[in-house]
């Protein structure tokens, strides 16, 4: 055998698949049609990159070092693309910010080996390819760096240009209110817009974006670290406690079988012994990022505000003892999410569980299960954990498992438009569909306090509502400004043992099903049933305490929502004529 020659050969297949691993998680988003876009935007910038690597040093050798974390996140990469058909940005950077290694070991099931494997086999071509360089002291040839720098610098004066361009045709829009940032409404850059899917580039400007976000957030954050609200629990409740607030994802309260739906979206829910529903609760705000910090804090319905200025419920509760959680299967990151992330952190422990949040289907709102599990087992004896759920957001029909695919045609499985008034049944199912599979956590969360034998409540409210063509409107989604955007449905549990610790707290809970009640008043309601006080407590806006009383619900521009009129199509709300 003539071995210079193997060498040579082995050598030229090394640098041959080094080459397509580098470039695979370009490779796999192969177009089913050519177009230019993508050779301009994915596999230009992605060999370019390398390029600039490689030409940092004159000897080969050094850049193939550089490239080593580049080489060892390629599966990780494919398998991110391949699972959620979308490239790492900065949610799954503050993902993987969040994870501990319980969550890393339920993320990595079945496919954890797969990845080690491959990344090892990647390390060791790596290796194998530096080893080479080292030994033939590969190196460039005269002339050929300085050359490929004025490349690049010509590239990035041209990308500057763009840039600039794109800024000033996308700048952000001036806020009427000096206490919104630009980070809730700048545009990201034009390299982002560009290359966020371009493998390693994305890698870089998800990191950047991860980075400015989190400067952002912890601006405000350290506002509000100081903040005390001289909470106290008086009296003292005996045993184990435990409350459990789950914020609720456009889910409205008509589709409830519990309160007269015709369809069997609750039936687990409908034999659940100490449970209310409240059919007439409303949320000011038909925007999840406005709406949560109205439910989780004293947060006026009309503060236009969108960074909180105080602590929250979390923060209340720690005052008096509580080991708080957040769990949540949304984002822990963006424009939408930021502020209840400010809220999220105040908690002992936060976890964000879902990689992709409610851009892709990702996971189900049941991964909280066993999370809830896994604190509930630590049997401390004051806990307080929130739960922010994905819920029905559109799509409906990723929001759940196959097997509560119960009203069809759903649509499960196609891409539907939720402006689509022709998908009307499709969307419709899937709503309903949302709502069984949310019946079907509830009950579980429910099971899993019911097993701990504690004084335990669990407090359920949406963020907002949901237009679903409903009569003959036209109008889908939130944000229209109609009745069907401000009605939330709400639940409260309570265990048999809260029961008998608050007799009259309890019936005064079920006695108000009825009542007109506002998002606004969760805060003090749960800190009454927990009988947490502060020395500016208002029980008017509890619902369990003999002092409530029923009160404007104004909404986010200052119109009540009771006294409104509406229009006979899709209950737009106006001003009373």
């Amino acid at each position: 055998m003539n071995h210079p020659l193997f060498l040579v050969c082995c050598r030229a297949v090394a640098a041959l698949l080094l080459l397509l691993v580098l470039m695979s998680p370009v490779l796999v988003q192969w177009p089913a049609s050519w177009h230019w876009d993508y050779l301009h935007w994915k596999l230009l910038p992605a060999a370019g990159f390398y390029l600039l690597l490689f030409s940092l040093f004159s000897k080969i050798r050094w850049g193939l070092v550089l490239l080593l974390p580049f080489v060892l996140l390629v599966p990780q990469e494919v398998f991110y693309l391949h699972t959620y058909q979308k490239s790492t940005d900065a949610h799954a950077l503050a993902i993987v910010a969040e994870t501990d290694l319980a969550e890393a070991a339920g993320y990595l099931t079945g496919i954890g080996v797969v990845l080690a494997l491959a990344v090892l086999v990647l390390g060791l071509l790596w290796f194998y390819a530096v080893r080479t360089a080292w030994l033939l002291k590969w190196q460039w040839g005269q002339g050929w760096r300085p050359f490929l720098w004025l490349v690049f610098i010509g590239l990035g004066a041209s990308l500057a240009w763009h840039e600039w361009q794109y800024q000033q045709l996308n700048k952000a829009a001036e806020r009427k209110n000096p206490q919104e940032t630009v980070f809730a409404s700048r545009p990201l850059p034009y390299s982002h817009e560009k290359f966020h899917a371009t493998y390693p580039l994305n890698l870089l400007l998800a990191l950047n974006e991860f980075r400015v976000q989190r400067e952002a957030t912890a601006q405000v954050a350290s506002q509000v670290e100081q903040f005390r609200f001289g909470v106290r629990q008086e009296p003292e409740i005996s045993g184990r406690q435990i409350y459990l607030l789950v914020i609720g994802e456009t889910l409205r309260p008509d589709r409830l079988q519990l309160n007269g739906y015709p369809r069997s979206t609750t039936p687990r829910l409908a034999g659940t012994a100490n449970l209310v529903s409240y059919p007439d609760m409303i949320s000011p705000w038909a925007w999840t990022r406005m709406s949560v910090p109205v439910m989780l804090s004293r947060k006026a319905g009309t503060d236009q505000r969108y960074f909180p200025t105080e602590a929250s419920v979390v923060s209340a509760f720690k005052e008096a003892g509580f080991s708080t959680y957040w769990l949540s299967t949304q984002s822990p990151l963006g424009v939408h999410d930021s502020s209840i992330a400010l809220h999220a952190s105040e908690a002992d422990q936060v976890q964000y569980l879902n990689p992709v949040g409610y851009r892709q289907e990702g996971f189900y709102d049941e991964i909280l299960l066993p999370a809830v599990e896994r604190v509930l087992a630590q049997n401390e004896s004051k806990q307080l954990i929130v739960l922010h759920t994905l819920g029905s957001h559109f799509s409906y029909a990723d929001r759940y498992p196959k097997h509560f695919d119960l009203f069809t045609p759903s649509g499960k499985g196609e891409r539907i438009s939720m402006h689509d008034r022709s998908a009307r049944q499709k969307l419709n199912n899937a709503y309903d569909n949302t709502v069984a599979y949310t019946d079907f956590v509830l009950f579980n969360l429910i099971n899993q306090l019911k097993q701990t034998n504690a004084s335990a409540a669990l407090l359920f409210a949406s963020d907002h509502g949901e237009n679903i063509f409903d009569g003959q409107c036209g109008k889908s989604g939130h944000g229209h400004n109609t009745e069907f955007d401000y009605r939330v449905a709400a639940l409260l549990w309570f265990s048999d043992a809260l029961k008998m610790q608050q007799p009259q707290k309890t019936q005064l809970a079920q006695s108000r099903r009825e009542q007109p009640l506002s998002t606004t008043q969760l805060f003090d309601t749960l800190l009454d049933l927990a009988n947490l006080s502060y020395p500016e407590q208002q029980l008017q806006q509890s619902w369990v305490s003999a002092q409530w009383q029923p009160a404007p619900r104004i909404l986010q521009h200052g119109l009540d929502f009771d006294k409104a009129s509406r229009d006979p199509v899709c209950k737009e709300l106006s001003e009373p004529h």
